[in-house]
């Protein structure tokens, strides 16, 4: 037996209900037997099943591929707590207010890393906004640890909070964690088109303001999705892994 060696990692999988078993908040591996003791907090969208025991294709990309960064407690937890196997509706979520203080709970950890992986789907989705807006505030005390994925060659650096299942599609073994950069929050001064300022701070009159912000408006740019990606509100009936034409599956 002197010819062979044997290696041992004992992964521990803990997962988080409420009692009817319809919500997830939380789903958690641990490597017992390693040295290194990194954490990492990935947040999704919503979670898809409710079998601690089965692994799908976007916890085996998330596993195999922060693992060997030396993370050894994944925990997996989503902007929706709700359990929708085949694609989220955002409206048909009553309340999440039970999921976002489990959140903040979560957040108290002190994880050494936390990843945004919810995708560039449901950009324009009400819904999905505010509660990517609660998120922003709950990680204004984080924001040293927020990253997100990209690609070691750069080729999708302009996307941001990239899915785990399009990266493992895209780039498997070449995931890089970079730091996320927060949009600036404007105040209503900086929101007006510079024609609309006055040295004194105060607004042209109403008239010439809407004038020139019909001409800046023609001007706007919609966000950037990524490529392939069809119109992902939920009237278009697309779920939220189709970024950029990755295969159905919900989100861990």
């Amino acid at each position: 037996m002197e010819r062979y060696t044997t290696n041992i990692m004992t992964v521990e999988r803990k997962g988080v209900f409420d009692k009817s078993q319809k919500k997830r908040f939380e789903l958690t591996f641990t490597c017992k037997d390693s040295r290194q003791k990194k954490s990492i907090l990935v947040i999704g969208l919503n979670p898809a099943s409710d079998d601690i025991s089965i692994i799908d294709t976007t916890t085996t990309f998330i596993l195999n591929n922060l693992i060997p960064m030396g993370y050894t407690t994944v925990t997996i937890c989503n902007l929706y707590g709700e359990l929708f196997k085949q694609r989220l509706k955002p409206s048909e979520v009553p309340n999440n207010t039970e999921n976002r203080k489990y959140l903040e709970e979560v957040l108290k950890r002190g994880f050494d890393t936390i990843l945004l992986g919810y995708g560039n789907t449901f950009l324009t989705n009400k819904f999905v906004k505010e509660e990517k807006a609660y998120l922003r505030k709950l990680l204004s005390g984080y924001k040293d640890k927020v990253v997100d994925i990209v690609d070691d060659k750069g080729e999708y650096e302009r996307l941001t909070a990239i899915h785990p299942l399009m990266a493992g599609r895209y780039f498997p073994g070449r995931w890089k964690l970079r730091s996320f950069v927060f949009e600036k929050e404007k105040t209503s001064d900086e929101k007006m088109p510079d024609g609309m300022k006055k040295a004194d701070g105060e607004k042209v009159p109403e008239k010439t303001a809407k004038a020139r912000d019909g001409k800046q408006s023609e001007k706007i740019r919609k966000p950037i999705k990524e490529e392939g990606e069809k119109k992902t509100d939920e009237e278009s009936g697309s779920n939220q892994n189709s970024e950029p034409v990755a295969p159905a599956e919900a989100t861990e």
